[in-house]
């Protein structure tokens, strides 16, 4: 009865310190599957600074999210923010699908880069041209399935840069608005990739085009005031008469 009872008890042990070890090990659990299953299914690497979970409070806050440059473009960032920080609702930790009622983005970027008629921001999207849409599993699934409110990017920052421009151009592009989505982590990464590539997509391009009319309606206009000041210079020149030796 006491080998039973001693038994028992190393089990015990044991299954206490495994959960202790995947309690004081969450952050970096959840940090590495963000990037596991960002950068499958963006095909770029996925970057996450650190993670600081608080069960207790219904928080997450990812620091130092970062999306690369595909292949062919610069190493600089495609996107990247300081923090995301995230409100989990409690009651359906207990439920088959966990629920994130808000998602704050702090300090938004991204990088448009373009190479002849393509930008970074095609590249990835062209990765879910392929493929349809992603099905988000049914409530009973053995993955995790989360499912995430309406998200709102605002106040995004952006760099344009491209041959036409004779230097990279800092702008903001506005705000983004990502729909409810559902689904397994990989899922979730696919299902707000593409509304949000696409949207910064139409935005940073709006913004290029602006920057370049621009340009040049001031070219014209400085290329007018040369003509103008040459026609008065000539004109002030017919009016002053020679000198005399």
């Amino acid at each position: 009865m006491n080998r039973l009872l001693y038994l028992i008890l190393v089990i015990l042990a044991l299954i206490i310190g495994a959960a202790m070890l995947i309690i004081n090990n969450a952050d970096s659990l959840v940090r590495r599957a963000i990037e596991v299953a960002g950068t499958n299914a963006l095909g770029t690497e996925v970057k996450v600074n650190s993670v600081k979970l608080d069960l207790m409070a219904g928080t997450a806050t990812l620091s130092g999210f970062s999306i690369a440059n595909p292949e062919g473009f610069s190493r600089a960032d495609m996107l990247r923010f300081d923090e995301l920080n995230l409100a989990i609702d409690l009651p359906s930790l207990n439920t088959d699908v966990v629920r994130i009622n808000s998602i704050r983005p702090m300090n938004p970027y991204v990088l448009y880069e373009m190479q002849g008629s393509r930008s970074n921001l095609d590249v990835v999207r062209e990765r879910f041209a392929s493929s349809p849409a992603p099905t988000p599993p049914a409530s009973g699934s053995a993955q995790l399935v989360m499912a995430i409110n309406e998200v709102v990017i605002s106040g995004i920052q952006a760099t344009l840069n491209s041959d036409l421009l004779p230097a990279p151009v800092n702008v903001s592009i506005g705000d983004v608005v990502i729909p409810p989505v559902q689904g397994t982590p990989e899922q979730l990464a696919q299902q707000i990739a593409r509304p949000l590539l696409a949207q910064l997509g139409v935005r940073a391009a709006t913004a290029l085009a602006t920057t370049l009319s621009n340009m040049s309606v001031d070219e014209l206009r400085s290329e007018a005031e040369d003509a103008v000041q040459r026609a008065a210079d000539q004109f002030r020149n017919r009016l002053t008469p020679p000198t005399g030796n």
